[in-house]
């Protein structure tokens, strides 16, 4: 584990006191070893074939970590593709409804927000792609946002980050 030991053993005394997360729900642990000010857990949906509300799950549980975030004054958070992978959500998808969450959670006409940027990120490239094609989509008809994208096949650390993705006016200001 990157974030080394001292991450699980506070997940794990956590869900021992507390018991374990449902879908959208989340959990900010100490950073550990990792370089930032702390790791938001969030839980989400397990696919279903879409029969379950694993869409607005899936939503909600993005929605839910941009606000914690923005919530103690971070200025950035990473998110990955959370449930592709052992939950099985559609890649194509997910992206799709992540980056939408990210997009109404900067529209918002919120002048105190502190949280400025968003990285979707991924170490498979063909997972940063997906971010990338969705986050161009979503944010073609929104001035003043930067995407920025870094998803080479030869970089190391495939990711897109969709940077500084709230747009200088929002509505309302």
């Amino acid at each position: 584990m990157s974030g080394g030991v001292e991450i699980q053993k506070e997940c794990s005394a956590f869900i021992k006191q507390n018991g374990s997360l449902l879908p959208a729900q989340f959990y900010v642990s100490k950073p550990g070893r990792l370089p930032c000010a702390a790791v938001i857990h969030a839980v989400g949906p397990i696919w279903s074939s879409g029969h379950r509300s694993e869409q607005n799950l899936l939503y909600e549980t993005i929605f839910n970590v941009l606000e914690e975030a923005d919530a103690r004054g971070y200025s950035s958070v990473a998110l990955p593709a959370v449930s592709t992978g052992i939950y099985r959500f559609p890649l194509e998808l997910a992206a799709v409804i992540i980056v939408d969450a990210v997009k109404n959670f900067a529209m918002q006409p919120t002048p105190s927000q502190k949280l400025r940027q968003v990285h979707l990120v991924d170490p498979t490239s063909s997972v940063a792609r997906q971010f990338c094609r969705a986050a161009e989509a979503a944010f073609t008809d929104v001035e003043g946002v930067e995407l920025v994208h870094a998803a080479d096949d030869d970089t190391p650390a495939n990711t897109m980050a969709a940077g500084d993705v709230f747009p200088s006016q929002r509505p309302g200001e």
